[in-house]
């Protein structure tokens, strides 16, 4: 199972686990997506758990704002586990 964090404005972030398309969003108790206010807070929440892959995508819709269209997509990056 890997884990899936994606980077939102403002400093929060989204995870999910799962396998490439199969992926589970991380909800509270509340059944609403957690949000998450730095990449510390998510490795405390997942402190017991073991992952195979952790990967940090960051999309910005900054580069399409100063006209830069020749970006392929979303940053994604696999970080340490």
């Amino acid at each position: 199972m890997n884990l899936y964090i994606e980077s939102l404005e403002g400093g929060n972030y989204l995870a999910s686990t799962g396998m490439g398309a199969t992926r589970t969003l991380v909800r509270d108790k509340k059944s609403q997506p957690k949000t998450f206010h730095c990449l510390n807070e998510i490795r405390e929440h997942f402190y017991s758990k073991s992952f195979e892959h952790v990967w940090l995508r960051q999309s910005t819709p900054y580069e399409e704002m100063v006209g830069q269209t020749d970006h392929p997509g979303a940053l994604e990056l696999e970080i340490e586990r």
